[in-house]
């Protein structure tokens, strides 16, 4: 019997502290039930690329609330290049990605946030090298990819916010790109964006 109301005092306090802090948090964020968009800028390297690059896009986001999000974003990501067994062949990505965005408002200036999310990654394939002297044409495909990360947002208004973030993308070719087998596009992202909200 003790037992069972020790078990709902417990539940009944964390209910109590669970709510004060949402409230807390509402309190303190400076943004939210609103939805906004902005440009975005980054930089990605593959871990089997030669070398990363920058990027540019656009990305909307919507706040229903102090503590969740919801991101869509469009970018263009080109010449990511692999060396593979004496082949080069370059890629560019226009990604189409949707986001899950938690967030904690430590104050009315910052709010720390975590995200997941799922991408459609058009790649384009241009060939090089022993790939192109065998007359392999250059190549498209959709890849699915998925990416975790965290960030943070810091307003400067109820309606302008900047927003930095990392993340690592999980992403694979196709099996019929047989040019990049065992080759990983896998890799760190980190990203900008100016958020105009409404």
């Amino acid at each position: 019997m003790i037992h069972r109301i020790l078990v709902i005092l417990s539940l009944m306090l964390g209910t109590a502290v669970f709510t004060a802090s949402a409230q807390s948090a509402a309190e303190r964020a400076s943004i939210s039930d609103t939805f906004g968009f902005g440009p975005r800028l980054g930089y990605y390297k593959a871990q089997d690329a030669d070398e990363g690059n920058f990027y540019g896009g656009a990305q909307m986001r919507i706040r229903p609330g102090a503590i969740i999000g919801i991101e869509a974003a469009v970018e263009y990501r080109a010449g990511q290049e692999y060396g593979i067994n004496g082949n080069s062949v370059k890629t560019s990505f226009v990604p189409v990605t949707a986001s899950l965005l938690a967030f904690a408002p430590v104050s009315e200036n910052f709010s720390p946030y975590g995200v997941a999310g799922l991408g459609a990654y058009y790649t384009r394939y241009t060939t090089s090298g022993v790939l192109e002297d065998l007359g392999f044409d250059d190549d498209s495909d959709f890849n699915l990819g998925y990416h975790l990360g965290f960030g943070a947002e810091i307003p400067f208004n109820e309606n302008v916010a900047l927003n930095i973030d990392y993340r690592y993308l999980f992403l694979n070719p196709s099996d019929n790109q047989e040019s990049l087998d065992g080759a990983s596009f896998s890799g760190n992202t980190i990203s900008a964006g100016l958020m105009f909200y409404f």
